[in-house]
């Protein structure tokens, strides 16, 4: 179906500040973690928190690549600390059930979301490329378009009628 803009490829950066953000409103519901930042350096999305398992335990993970393919973005998770001792990776899958509902995880120690997570439901598009730059993501989109938002401001329920067609 023929979209209102299309587009080949384009190129976007999102904030890493307001994913920061959003991770901790994710996480406020949970009292298993005290404190979560997320800190994005050319090539490197470090991120570190305090976990409470009877006492509070300082946490680092290190995140230096993230696989996009079609609309789905795998992220390898990287070195993982809790204080000045490393934690294997296999310890990771012991806590996601506290991921949300949309990410999934794969071993060995990689998260799976879908880039629909992310999008205004009016918007479809590929993934070609995300890269950690400094202060956030740089984003290379490919083929895809947009339509006008109908019924809501925020296109509501029209991405889950054209799975359907």
């Amino acid at each position: 179906m023929r979209r209102f803009i299309e587009w080949d490829s384009i190129e976007v950066r999102v904030n890493g500040e307001q994913i920061a953000a959003m991770a901790r409103e994710m996480i406020a519901r949970d009292p298993m973690i005290e404190k979560l930042d997320l800190r994005f350096t050319n090539g490197l999305l470090r991120v570190e928190g305090w976990v409470r398992k009877f006492i509070s335990i300082p946490f680092t993970v290190d995140i230096t690549r993230f696989e996009a393919k079609g609309t789905t973005i795998r992220i390898p998770l990287g070195r993982i600390t809790a204080g000045p001792v490393p934690i294997p990776t296999l310890l990771v899958g012991l806590v996601r059930q506290k991921f949300p509902a949309d990410v999934r995880y794969e071993d060995p120690a990689t998260l799976v979301m879908s880039l629909d997570r992310f999008l205004p439901s009016f918007v479809a598009a590929d993934i070609q490329k995300i890269w950690i730059i400094d202060g956030g993501l740089a984003v290379t989109l490919g083929r895809g378009g947009a339509d006008l938002p109908t019924g809501g401001s925020d296109g509501s329920g029209q991405r889950q009628e054209q799975r359907n067609e």
